[in-house]
């Protein structure tokens, strides 16, 4: 498995910040060392070779034995034993004037040659000590790297969480099965018109791209793709996926050349930003033109979220049904349709309204439930209570299919719960909302 964008850069960041301590070790050692008249290249090995910076604290304690001064007259290195400097001459120690053994400024007497000391012969110039202003910089480094790296990788396990792909899924198609399968006419021959404009070749993908939000927040939204590969339909090994990283998601569609022209992927995945298709055909990477359009060109179906819906604005399921249950008995169910007169119930004793107000009132009350986490949803065994389906696009009698969708309301300590079927299996979030006391009490009283 290749490794992301992310993946890389944050590896070559710590990698770089790991090397810095050594590195930085090295040089001040072998430059320090060289100037104390000591083994440089051994030192230097010592100090960076030896684990947990063990030899770097030995060669700070052995170097006290060779003093880093320089001559104040020629900076030539010296040590504190020189009475004069070997290169220039220059007087370093106070000596005694008879036999220049070096003395104290407070000693009356030469110890060796019993001369009285006046202080005539006192008069010289001390060694130099080097500023060491590297260590204090390395000492720095040392506390600061390991800091920065902690942090880094906090960051980055909040940026890798923030950029986790959500779900994404794939449906190839045949030209013939898309026609048949588009309920709207005009995306089916906007479909067609875009088709038409495409300049054909075999190392080009071509992609319709639109871009919904819904609840997944403000951050992250659904990109809906229809590609078209014109040499690379009906694949046998097809390899499909998304890969997050530091520039963003890109959606990856691995194809065999097929030279089939006849197909085309219907692609639905969420993300913070739109997704980089990235299209490999038969081995090899090929552009893929994407357009950006105001319609779904998928077959995948998307529900409406009536929270700030208003009536006429927004497409109507064709049928909405409220069973009652207790005992997890069903007890009664009433049919509220929608605009379609298709969409009347053929079940033999099911109560039918038809409101459209009354059909948007309920489903805007779903959807403005307050989602919850799963954590916070009581241990209860649904028993009583009332399931609500449903039918965006009425097919068979109460038989699921992509375009139902079932939710299940109950109460517990005097809160109303729903559970979102629409959420099981996407990135919605929690498919637990808590709903208003009076949106239980607006299904008790449709069989009153």
């Amino acid at each position: 498995m290749a490794l992301s964008m992310r993946t890389v850069i944050f590896s070559l960041v710590v990698l770089v910040a790991l090397l810095t301590i050594p590195v930085m070790i090295g040089v001040y050692v072998y430059r320090d060392s060289r100037r104390r008249g000591m083994n440089a290249a051994l030192w230097t090995l010592i100090a960076v070779a030896a684990p947990a910076l063990i030899g770097f604290i030995i060669y700070l304690l052995i170097r006290g034995n060779y003093p880093d001064l320089q001559c104040p007259q020629c900076t030539e290195p010296v040590t504190e034993q020189y009475t004069v400097c070997p290169h220039c001459g220059a007087k370093l120690r106070p000596a005694c004037p008879n036999c220049s053994f070096p003395v104290e400024l407070d000693w009356n007497v030469c110890p060796k040659c019993a001369t009285l000391l006046d202080g005539a012969y006192m008069h010289h110039t001390p060694p130099l000590r080097q500023r060491d202003k590297s260590l204090s910089k390395i000492l720095v480094a040392i506390i600061v790297v390991p800091v920065s790296l902690i942090v880094l990788a906090m960051f980055g396990l909040v940026l890798s969480q923030s950029m986790i792909p959500g779900s994404s899924t794939l449906r190839e198609v045949s030209f013939d099965e898309y026609d048949q399968e588009q309920t709207s006419e005009a995306v089916r021959e906007a479909v067609h018109s875009w088709l038409d404009s495409l300049e054909i070749r075999s190392d080009r993908a071509y992609a319709l791209r639109y871009d919904y939000s819904n609840e997944l927040g403000p951050d992250r939204k659904y990109y809906y793709y229809l590609f078209y590969v014109p040499a690379g339909g009906q694949s046998p090994n097809t390899s499909f996926g998304t890969d997050s990283s530091l520039f963003g998601t890109t959606l990856n569609l691995r194809l065999e050349r097929t030279g089939n022209s006849g197909s085309l992927y219907c692609v639905q995945t969420d993300a913070e930003n739109p997704p980089k298709p990235r299209i490999v055909l038969g081995g090899k990477h090929i552009r893929c033109e994407t357009q950006v359009v105001d319609y779904n060109p998928t077959l995948f179906f998307i529900e409406s979220n009536y929270a700030q819906a208003e009536s006429g604005s927004v497409e109507l399921p064709e049928r909405l049904a409220v069973v009652k249950i207790v005992g997890n008995a069903n007890v009664g169910a009433i049919d509220v349709t929608g605009p379609a007169e298709a969409a009347a119930s053929e079940n033999a004793g099911v109560a039918e309204i038809s409101d459209e107000d009354l059909m948007l009132k309920i489903l805007s009350a779903i959807d403005s439930g307050e989602r919850v986490p799963m954590e916070q949803i009581p241990d209860y065994d649904f028993t009583d209570g009332f399931e609500i389906v449903v039918e965006y696009k009425v097919q068979e009698d109460l038989i699921m299919h992509p375009e139902m969708a079932r939710h299940l309301v109950f109460m517990d300590d005097g809160i109303c719960y729903l559970i979102d079927d629409r959420v099981t299996n996407s990135a919605h979030g929690s498919a637990y909302r808590i709903m208003g006391e009076d949106f239980y009490t607006l299904l008790e009283d449709l069989f009153q």
